[in-house]
């Protein structure tokens, strides 16, 4: 998938992009574009382009799933200049706040690709095996993208044909219940239209394993309990997937898109020549020099996500995955009280912050046994299975064997609700700083709860469980009403 980068521009036409972004913002819609195979996997590879910007999942996802909730806080003599995180941060964030705009804008940009993909793809003549995958990956990739729109915002636009002149731009919100049909059709369309697995050269690309396993998260949001067990079984049944034997393995760049891997954004190490295509992580995380001098030939990171002294407590003793996830630099100048860092995505090879070649999760195995564990015990209660799905990806966390029982084993004879308090803990532990902790405290109901146990000065109120419809969208389409108390 990597090479693909380097090829969508000059395959497509790319155009300007505003407002709702069902403008014919993404690709170019012309009749001569739509003559080759060729011409429909450049449209398809448009579809990856811009969920890789820092607008979507190279910056803001993590601002969103992580600087919004209590695994990260900035202050306490860390730099708050940033008024976009800032807001997200300090829950202050209102229908005014850009970085909720540009989150929206780039979605429904994407959509918009994924709608065209789908219209012009599907009256091509082109082989009939190819078609398939092609308009299965616009499904899968029109889903994920409502998925995380209609989590966040509520009731969403929603958007099925592609926009191809100016006229008719204004769409009403639809019902979240609409929103839902639409993704797990979509998912249910790519389950039967992708392949299992693929060739290196296409890693990147979603499988009919990754809907399924997507298909599980969503169902097990509505707590659709039975079917969300079901589907995680249908991935645990493939036989495709496995831990890697140990934590760290998981984020070693030489292991991307094999082993436990279901579904990645992928980006790309460039020396520095290319940061469109260059992952900001390893260095917006990493510590700035006031904090921790770089190393030799080094550079020096943002500190963004500084992550709360409430997340580093968590681990317990033994638990390899505190030390990969945070770093914790106790040398730290003392006006920083809690001087803990996102440690997850390295890069020996960047050369500037913007240039890293860390992938960025959607879904990876020890996700999937952990929603089959939570499944089940909503349905039968802490059962062997239950136990046994839940202590796989602990032992692995302790640096145990996983099919061996092991000290790191939960307690057995656990209540349902207990069983279910653990989970909870273990799903912050395992996928710290991969895009999962606001979507699992809103499933939960407990994004106010956890709020004020890490930081009782920060006011969550009722209506944070919803970002506010963005004010620049409202100004160009009268349909759209605005969430409550906005």
């Amino acid at each position: 998938m990597k090479k693909i980068f380097y090829t969508i521009i000059t395959a497509i036409t790319l155009v300007a992009c505003s407002d709702l972004d069902i403008k014919p913002d993404g690709i170019n819609t012309a009749e001569n574009l739509f003559e080759t195979e060729q011409d429909a996997e450049a449209a398809v590879n448009a579809m990856y382009a811009s969920m890789q910007t820092h607008d979507v999942y190279n910056q803001f996802m993590e601002v969103v799933q992580s600087q919004g909730t209590d695994d990260a806080e900035w202050g306490y003599g860390r730099n708050t200049s940033n008024v976009n995180k800032l807001q997200m941060d300090k829950f202050q964030f209102d229908a005014s706040s850009d970085l909720i705009y540009r989150f929206w804008e780039n979605h429904y940009k994407n959509i918009n690709r994924t709608n065209i993909v789908l219209d012009r793809v599907s009256e091509m003549s082109i082989d009939n095996e190819i078609k398939s995958r092609f308009l299965g990956e616009a499904h899968f990739l029109r889903a994920m993208m409502y998925f995380n729109m209609v989590r966040l915002f509520g009731k969403v636009p929603l958007v099925t044909e592609p926009t191809t002149a100016l006229e008719g731009l204004e769409v009403s919100r639809t019902s979240v219940d609409s929103v839902y049909q639409l993704i797990i059709n979509d998912l249910i369309v790519s389950e039967s239209s992708l392949p299992a697995q693929y060739s290196p050269e296409d890693y990147g690309r979603p499988t009919s394993g990754a809907a399924t396993a997507l298909l599980a998260k969503v169902y097990l949001t509505n707590r659709e309990y039975g079917k969300a067990k079901e589907a995680a079984s249908a991935v645990m049944d493939l036989g495709l997937y496995e831990l890697w034997p140990s934590y760290d393995q998981v984020f070693d760049i030489a292991n991307e898109n094999v082993g436990e891997s279901i579904f990645e954004i992928q980006f790309v190490g460039t020396g520095g020549t290319d940061a469109s295509v260059s992952s900001s992580y390893q260095g917006f995380f990493k510590p700035p020099a006031s904090v921790q001098a770089p190393e030799e030939g080094g550079f020096a990171g943002f500190g963004d996500n500084p992550v709360t002294e409430n997340h580093y407590n968590i681990y317990a003793e033994g638990d390899e995955r505190r030390d990969v996830n945070v770093l914790y630099v106790p040398g730290a100048p003392s006006s920083v009280q809690f001087p803990y860092y996102v440690n997850k995505y390295q890069d020996p090879q960047a050369t500037t912050v913007a240039d890293g070649g860390n992938n960025y999760y959607i879904l990876r195995y020890a996700d999937v046994l952990l929603m089959y564990a939570e499944a089940e015990n909503e349905l039968n209660g802490a059962s062997v299975e239950a136990y046994s799905a839940f202590n796989q990806v602990r032992r692995r966390g302790f640096g145990y064997p996983i099919e061996v029982a092991s000290p790191a084993d939960l307690t057995a004879g656990l209540s349902k609700e207990q069983f279910r308090d653990s989970l909870m803990v273990e799903r912050r532990r395992e996928f710290a700083f991969e895009g999962q902790r606001r979507f699992d405290l809103l499933r939960w109901g407990k994004l106010k709860e956890a709020m004020a146990v890490q930081d009782p000065s920060i006011m969550v109120l009722d209506k944070h469980v919803l970002f506010p419809i963005p004010e620049q969208e409202r100004l160009v389409n009268e349909l759209l009403d605005q969430n409550d108390d906005y």
